[in-house]
């Protein structure tokens, strides 16, 4: 089986492909690399030819994945992240993460994660961000499952 393989990721794990992959891309950093987009794609042609995807599993994974997986992300960024950004050996990178509280203070942390599913190496880092930057997770589950007005 080739990981890297949405049709060797589907013929072998079926609809669980979907979501490992939709959990992987949006939690772990390692998710970069997954095709999540063309994995989606290609699961949605195969509920109808090749594979025979259950369509009501292929629809629920997904989302179920990318949910579980941004929350673990919240978790690694809110254990690991403050320490890796307050190192002072390390200041550009305190500028960068001041900079990028602003432009999220600035746009609203909702609209940055709605928009995140869209762009694929920034759903992986989205919510590790967020919570290195010490934003209340409560605005960002609630955008995740849905998206929510900006006040």
């Amino acid at each position: 089986m080739n990981p890297l393989d949405p049709n060797s990721l589907l013929t072998h794990l079926g609809p669980a492909a979907v979501l490992v992959v939709m959990f992987a891309e949006t939690g772990l950093l390692i998710g970069i690399f997954l095709p999540g987009d063309s994995l989606l794609f290609t699961a949605g042609l195969l509920t109808t030819t090749g594979v025979h995807l259950s369509l009501p599993l292929t629809l629920v994974f997904p989302p179920l994945g990318a949910v579980a997986g941004a929350q673990v992300g919240y978790l690694i960024g809110r254990r690991a992240g403050p320490s890796f950004v307050d190192r002072p050996d390390r200041p550009r990178l305190a500028r960068l993460a001041e900079r990028s509280r602003r432009q999220l203070e600035s746009y609203g942390v909702g609209r940055a994660v709605v928009l995140a599913r869209f762009i694929p190496g920034v759903r992986t880092v989205i919510p590790i961000v967020i919570e290195v930057l010490q934003h209340r997770r409560r605005d960002e589950s609630r955008s995740d499952g849905s998206p929510s007005r900006e006040r």
